[in-house]
C-alpha cells in the first residue's frame, strides 16, 4: 500500500449510512462510498479490526464510538486523518482541514 493512498476506515460506512437513515444526508452509504472509489480512487483500509479496536480503547477523550475508531485506525497507520470535526482536530495531531481544496 502507497504512502499516497486515499484509505477511509470501515466503520465511516456505517455512519454515513447513519446519517442516511436519520435524514442528515441524502444518499445511502454504499452509493456515496462507491462513486468516492470511482472518482478520487478511494479504497477501504484493512487493518485487523481487532488491532482497531484496542487501539480505540486509548482514545478515551470521547464517548463517540465512530470517533474513537476511525482516529485510532488513523494512528495505527500513523496516517493524517481528513476531518472537519474540531473535537477531533484537538485530540489527533494529525487531523487535516483545508477547506480552500
Amino acid at each position: 500500500m502507497d504512502r499516497n493512498d486515499l484509505l477511509i476506515s470501515p466503520v465511516v460506512g456505517l455512519e454515513l449510512q447513519y446519517l442516511y437513515e436519520s435524514g442528515k444526508t441524502t444518499e445511502p452509504a454504499p452509493a456515496f462510498i462507491h462513486a468516492l472509489e470511482r472518482e478520487i480512487g478511494l479504497r477501504r483500509c484493512e487493518l485487523p479490526f481487532a488491532d482497531i479496536v484496542d487501539a480505540a480503547l486509548q482514545e478515551t477523550w470521547t464517548r463517540d464510538p465512530f470517533d474513537r475508531i476511525v482516529v485510532a485506525q488513523a494512528r495505527l497507520r500513523a496516517s493524517p486523518l481528513l476531518t472537519k470535526d474540531r473535537h477531533i482536530q484537538q485530540h489527533y495531531d494529525g487531523a487535516v482541514w483545508d477547506p480552500g481544496h
